[in-house]
């Protein structure tokens, strides 16, 4: 017997699609960091390990904290990545023999329904949690099929709205929901209670750029396709210099490029790679706002990591969020609408000292419910129920 065993230490294998940009990945990786003395974990990513400097970093605190982590194959999913990374999965399972497997997002849990076909231990605990209000977007037969094989799942939602989500998703195609016994909303967490004090306002002379941030993956679920439209309609609402920063990686990138490259307003506009540790770099001061014009979140650990360190976010009123943002909050505009959002956004920089004096002040609101430690206490009595089912 293995000295986790002996000492009845929850044994968990987190399965996450790969090292690289994703709230998925942080939050996985955080909450190992948190427990890393009460649960042995180990990772597995569905796509191989890490291919950039975020995945370097993740793979770089995971090391630091003793966590193995195992590889499953850069095959693409749609030709037949699932099933090898499922084999592979399969046989780690086997050897490990964890008590529980975590799931986080499509990727993995499709990779876990694929490891079922090959047979898997009967008096395996599965818990998956769900990151996001829109699911299987682009893959809904897949998910159906997905779905019906972790009908006996455990769910923890990032959120209210993303456990919603599932359920509207399941009721969708037919597929019985997880019983309330066996579902809950764990928020995630994106500091540690007694940190440091969020900076003050910045203090700008008249002719000082007002530094904005766009940061996350480069895709259409982001918005970042809107952030053109909403600069320019913005840029003629201010006269006051900006400087923006548009960091990330995705399939939208070479359009963003592109625009970059050839955009006329008098706003400094650049574009680089994800942001390593960005709580640090907002908590450091190095941005002024953060544009976050997305379609749909679970929750948004930037809005939440932005307002913790005092920097207002321009967001969309949608579910997830609206779980972070208090109520009366004055930078939120609809989904999709890039006129409200650049009159939102010009406000903000013309109002930029009064504004991050208002969210200095939601601090204390915000601290407690998205500590690692409220995060890590909520899981950690998950991890010890008995599994749903046994005897007791």
């Amino acid at each position: 017997m293995d000295d986790a065993r002996r000492h009845n230490t929850p044994r968990v294998l987190q399965v996450i699609t790969h090292l690289a940009l994703g709230g998925a990945e942080e939050v996985a990786i955080s909450l190992a960091e948190a427990l890393q003395h009460d649960v042995a974990f180990t990772f597995f990513t569905v796509q191989g390990g890490p291919r950039d400097e975020i995945g370097r970093e993740f793979y770089r605190r995971l090391q630091a904290c003793g966590i193995p982590v195992h590889s499953g194959t850069v095959l693409p999913m749609k030709l037949g990545g699932a099933l090898a990374a499922g084999f592979q999965l399969r046989q780690l399972i086997w050897r490990l023999r964890p008590d529980i497997v975590q799931l986080h997002t499509e990727i993995p849990e499709t990779t876990f329904a694929c490891a079922a076909l090959f047979g898997l231990p009967r008096e395996l605990r599965v818990i998956r949690t769900i990151h996001n209000t829109t699911l299987w977007p682009a893959w809904a037969r897949l998910g159906a099929w997905t779905e019906r094989r972790l009908s006996g799942a455990e769910v923890v939602g990032v959120s209210q709205a993303a456990r919603d989500g599932l359920h509207r998703f399941q009721t969708a195609h037919r597929v019985p929901p997880a019983p309330s016994r066996r579902s809950q909303v764990i928020y995630a967490g994106v500091h540690r209670s007694g940190g440091p004090a969020p900076r003050a306002a910045r203090p700008l002379p008249p002719s000082g750029p007002v530094r904005v941030l766009f940061a996350g993956r480069l895709e259409p679920q982001k918005g970042v396709d809107l952030v053109p439209a909403i600069v320019e309609h913005a840029a003629t609402l201010t006269s006051r210099p900006v400087e923006l920063h548009i960091a990330g990686a995705g399939t939208l990138e070479p359009e963003i490029q592109r625009w970059v490259g050839t955009q006329a307003t008098p706003w400094a506009v650049t574009m680089g790679p994800p942001i390593p540790n960005l709580a640090g770099a907002l908590g450091e001061g190095r941005h002024d706002l953060i544009l976050m014009p997305s379609r749909f979140e679970g929750l948004s650990l930037i809005a939440v990591e932005a307002l913790l360190a005092g920097v207002p976010v321009i967001a969309t009123r949608i579910p997830g969020p609206l779980e972070v943002f208090p109520d009366g909050y004055p930078l939120l505009a609809e989904p999709e609408d890039v006129p409200g959002l650049a009159g939102v956004l010009a406000r903000a920089i013309e109002d930029l000292e009064p504004l991050t004096a208002h969210v200095v002040s939601l601090r204390s609101q915000l601290r407690d419910r998205f500590s690692l430690e409220a995060m890590g206490t909520g899981y950690l009595q998950l991890y010890r129920q008995p599994r749903p089912g046994a005897a007791q």
